[in-house]
């Protein structure tokens, strides 16, 4: 019990004090890891055109259900998901590494240690969307 409540300071801790966004945004910097891969996953594309294909990905999120870009910018998005059965809202971050020649994309709970697949689902379906141009 003692070592849960340390995990849950920790985690409580992590999330207050660090603002993932403002961290993100400055050009060549990257998303954050995944710090519990339990409930959060992260991807890097390589992409040969990566201010079109960043342009595509906005389009694809914008048009995902339950997703609400909250801030956008020419090489980065956050975005607010919230999960279809519970309605939990999970962090969508999108970050365009020109110099790099990727696309980083990163989703994660707010809240619990599992998310069931989720965040490695949502990366996927925007991953599908994108190499079937299904972008609307």
């Amino acid at each position: 019990m003692t070592r849960f409540l340390e995990l849950l300071i920790a985690f409580f801790l992590i999330f207050v004090f660090s603002d993932l966004s403002v961290q993100a945004q400055h050009l060549d910097t990257e998303l954050p890891k995944c710090t519990v891969v339990t409930h959060c996953a992260r991807e890097i594309w390589k992409v040969s055109k990566v201010e079109e294909s960043f342009g595509k990905v906005i389009k694809v999120v914008e048009a995902m259900p339950r997703t609400k870009i909250i801030e956008k910018s020419d090489s980065y998005i956050h975005a607010e998901a919230q999960t279809k059965w519970m309605r939990y809202t999970d962090d969508l971050l999108i970050k365009a590494i020109p110099n790099k020649g990727v696309i980083q994309v990163r989703s994660e709970s707010r809240v619990g240690i599992g998310d069931n697949g989720v965040n490695k689902k949502r990366i996927a379906d925007i991953a599908y969307r994108l190499t079937t141009n299904q972008i609307n």
